[in-house]
């Protein structure tokens, strides 16, 4: 942890910015591209599209683990990326902001509603025109077999990334407001999916790196991001909620 370096305002924005280009790119001409001239299905086409985004996050964590400190094993990368076994204070604080990002984000909803229902303002559009509500149907089901590693690459890659080898630089050279700026670059990764879809999401994109910057822990924020996106994106998938 002593090779840790301060991480300068425009080198985090550039860390997120690259990615984030990368990500846009993918979703404006790549996943369109599966679904229209190869007749994927639209969640199958977002899968793939979500495994080519993922894994690069997953493996260039590990790859500046090694660049820092010379050595990758896992005790080195679970140590640096301070990912690490909960203590009953970090249950509390993961159950808290689970529970305070799910309220948030039912709040933001609920007020969306009562704006579009009393004064005709456009309701939030939750499905970015890359992807569809279109259930799973059948044998498609079978394609959330596809979705179970590009889940588990967006979730760990995402937090390996962002909150475990960002975010400790970050606090280096932000102090305690590391995880805002954490959260507005974090923020900047989500701009493929449209302004609504990221109004939506904005108590867990500003809850997630608090809590891990409260705790030293990157495991809290990895399962409160888990929690909150891993059963909506099934119930969607299988068309219980749209």
């Amino acid at each position: 942890m002593e090779n840790i370096k301060k991480l300068p305002l425009w080198k985090s924005i550039v860390l997120f910015a690259l990615p984030s280009a990368y990500f846009i790119a993918l979703t404006k001409w790549f996943t369109p591209f599966l679904h229209e001239n190869l007749g994927l299905h639209p969640s199958l086409s977002w899968y793939i599209t979500g495994l080519l985004v993922f894994v690069p996050l997953f493996a260039s964590a590990l790859l500046f683990v090694k660049r820092e400190t010379g050595i990758l094993n896992l005790q080195i990368v679970l140590r640096r990326l301070r990912l690490k076994k909960l203590t009953k204070k970090d249950v509390t604080w993961t159950l808290c902001a689970t529970l305070l990002s799910l309220a948030a984000m039912g709040l933001v909803w609920w007020i969306s509603t009562l704006l579009t229902q009393y004064f005709s303002v456009s309701p939030l559009q939750t499905t970015p025109n890359f992807m569809s509500s279109q259930p799973l149907e059948g044998s498609q089901k079978l394609y959330l077999l596809i979705w179970l590693p590009m889940f588990f690459f967006n979730i760990v890659g995402e937090q390996m990334l962002w909150h475990g080898y960002i975010l400790p630089r970050q606090e280096l050279t932000h102090g305690k407001s590391a995880w805002l700026v954490n959260a507005f670059c974090w923020l900047l990764f989500h701009i493929c999916f449209g302004s609504d879809l990221i109004v939506l999401l904005l108590p867990l994109l500003f809850i997630v790196p608090y809590t891990i910057q409260k705790t030293k822990n990157t495991t809290t924020g990895l399962i409160v991001h888990a929690i909150v996106n891993g059963p909506m994106a099934v119930v969607i998938a299988l068309g219980f909620f749209k």
